[in-house]
């Protein structure tokens, strides 16, 4: 039984795999790479109930997704709701938070509270940003840009669920029940117990969630 406990604790998301569905308001489209609870945000319908761009369902504790932003658009306001923001395209990301403007960098986080009036700016062809969205109410999350320079352990605090998004590069997993071969550009492995290796020359996004107490 602990193997197969073992194995479930390191799970492969391949990107191909990621739910893919249209913002509520038509403005653009997300990828799901993991909800909790799982299937929190899709409806009778089938269809996502999202609102805004990529944004979080509307009953989950947390989710991660890859949003995709072709133009200048709000975002939808979730109070209640953390949320981080990073930038994953070549030219960044410009953002106007409470009627700050915010320029990103490349693989750069913003953070901000979900009620928050916010809006992408100067986007001129699609662009990809990586969302981290949790209820405050019941947990806390970070993420983070890291890099794997040849290689690298990857673990994960009690009672967390750890996620690694491969970015850029070249990069390969080894854990328990992980199948061997080279992880593709988003590819996702979830991390919720155990030690996960990871080897190669990569950018990859470190996200974490924990329950409060």
């Amino acid at each position: 039984m602990s193997g197969e406990a073992d194995e479930r604790a390191i799970v492969r998301l391949p990107a191909s795999g990621h739910r893919s569905y249209r913002w509520r308001n038509g403005l653009g489209t997300a990828a799901e790479i993991a909800a909790e609870p799982a299937e929190a945000g899709n409806g009778g319908d089938g269809t996502a109930t999202r609102d805004g761009r990529g944004d979080a369902p509307t009953g989950p504790g947390w989710t991660l997704s890859i949003a995709t932003v072709d133009a200048d658009v709000v975002f939808s306001s979730f109070p209640g709701v953390d949320r981080q923001l990073m930038a994953l395209s070549v030219g960044g990301l410009g953002l106007l938070i409470d009627g700050e403007p915010v320029e990103l960098d490349r693989w750069q986080v913003a953070a901000f509270d979900g009620a928050s009036a916010v809006s992408s700016r100067g986007v001129v062809g699609p662009t990809l940003d990586l969302n981290l969205m949790v209820s405050r109410d019941r947990f806390r999350g970070s993420l983070e840009v890291g890099v794997v320079d040849g290689s690298r352990l990857v673990t994960t605090p009690p009672g967390a669920t750890t996620f690694v998004v491969f970015l850029d590069g070249l990069l390969s997993a080894e854990g328990p029940g992980l199948d061997p071969g080279a992880l593709q550009r988003h590819d996702t492995i979830r991390l919720e117990a155990g030690t996960l290796s990871l080897t190669g020359d990569a950018t990859i996004a470190l996200a974490q969630v924990l329950p409060h107490l």
